[in-house]
């Protein structure tokens, strides 16, 4: 059955019963404004000790005249007044609710959270309203709790009572946060609690649409992206933005790719608006080199194989290139997770090459990773700039003997296997 999801205004209700059932139903009805009539033969429940109650069997009298109610709630389990109820509901004009009788009933009860004005109710058409209460609890994780007058704000904006202002007056706040790989089922809640609540954005080039998505529709959003060779914004100005935006009273968001405290520049904005006194919340993100990793199948630490996992950047700035961690690779005794890598690939091989590192070690590019077009290209270092080539940026590349391990795992979108020169034959594996 496919029921028809309406928000009602109060209503006069009438609840019959006084026990457990019906404490659960009234306490639903008091949260908004209605009125509500209790009527039961006796008290079952302590929750009504503190509410009146017509202590009283049912009449029909009752629905009759000036008083007449605008819905009726059965939840006394008398199944005979529930088919009275039902079949006279059209005469007096009632919508009916029998609790746990769903073929006698105009409407559902869903499970609701309410945070002021928001309110969210969830329901399975009587299915199972436990299944309902679970996703209710989930919701409520992922909504933010926000001030009564953030409601009144966009109330009065919709009306054009007044211009629109900052959702936090004077809150002087910004949060650092972690976007992951670009889509949104990588965000935590942390972060989709916090995006809701964002006057401005800041935006960088490989935060996804479908994470943009999630920002208030009049956030003012800024694109700060940067790329090698190209940046939109310089990290001065991006500083400049934050501190001037918070200290006219905005909540402001730095929507990074990734997590904050790997390669994001974390320090010197989070530092730089603490020597200015405004508070910085920073939420963490799921790794681009994590999440590639698993959407590869490789386990980037491995028994007897990799101890650990070391995390790099190819690239310095000015564009330099960095091969550091050659040497780690070449002693072999942890995973080399190498970021902005893919343009830097054929150095990388030669650097390889003069470290005497053998070419036959297992490697990795995964690329667009968490979209639609997630690839993982495995092969050696021996193919690494084919291997290049054959993907898209963004992407990690992954180097030790872990990953041979991925032909054994399962693994997300598109998997290639780079079948020449390889010193195991599980990798012929598809």
């Amino acid at each position: 059955m496919n029921i028809l999801p309406i928000a009602v205004t109060p209503k006069k209700i009438l609840l019959i019963g006084a026990g457990r059932v019906a404490a659960q139903k009234a306490k639903v009805i008091l949260e908004s404004d209605s009125s509500l009539t209790v009527m039961a033969t006796s008290i079952r429940d302590p929750y009504f000790h503190h509410l009146p109650v017509v202590l009283k069997a049912f009449d029909q009298e009752d629905l009759k005249g000036a008083d007449a109610f605008d819905v009726v709630i059965n939840a006394t389990g008398d199944l005979s007044l529930s088919q009275w109820l039902w079949n006279h509901r059209k005469h007096y004009r009632y919508w009916l609710n029998c609790v746990d009788v769903p073929e006698y009933c105009d409407f559902y009860f869903g499970a609701t959270y309410r945070n002021h004005d928001l309110c969210v109710s969830v329901s399975t058409g009587g299915a199972s309203p436990s299944y309902a209460q679970k996703i209710r609890d989930v919701i409520k994780l992922c909504v933010p709790e926000l001030p009564k007058s953030f409601y009144q704000t966009l109330r009065n904006k919709r009306a054009k009572v007044a211009p629109f202002a900052p959702q936090t007056p004077k809150g002087e706040k910004v949060y650092l946060i972690g976007c992951g790989p670009g889509h949104v089922k990588h965000l935590t809640l942390a972060a989709i609690r916090a995006l809701p609540t964002l006057n401005v954005a800041l935006i960088d080039g490989l935060v996804g649409k479908s994470v943009v998505d999630l920002l208030p529709a009049d956030c003012i959003k800024i694109s700060v992206g940067k790329e090698k060779g190209h940046a939109t914004k310089t990290q001065e100005e991006i500083n400049a933005l934050l501190l001037n935006y918070a200290r006219q009273g905005y909540t402001v968001g730095r929507l990074k790719g990734g997590d904050p405290s790997i390669f994001a520049r974390m320090f010197d904005e989070a530092s730089m608006l603490a020597r200015h006194h405004i508070n910085v919340d920073i939420i963490n993100g799921v790794s681009s080199m994590l999440a590639g990793a698993v959407a590869s199948g490789i386990p980037v630490t491995l028994r007897d194989v990799a101890s650990g996992a070391l995390v790099v950047s190819a690239h310095l700035r000015g564009g330099r290139f960095n091969d550091d961690w050659m040497s780690v690779v070449r002693s072999k005794p942890y995973t080399v997770i190498v970021l902005m890598a893919m343009s830097f690939a054929r150095e990388i091989q030669q650097s390889a090459i003069d470290h005497q590192v053998a070419l036959s070690t297992p490697c990795a590019f995964v690329s667009k990773i968490g979209s639609d077009k997630e690839k993982s290209v495995i092969g050696t270092l021996a193919s690494l700039t084919e291997m290049a080539a054959a993907c898209e940026k963004p992407s990690i590349l992954v180097i030790g003997d872990a990953v041979e391990a991925a032909a054994q795992m399962p693994y997300h979108g598109e998997r290639v296997f780079w079948c020449q020169d390889f010193r195991n034959q599980v990798f012929a594996q598809k």
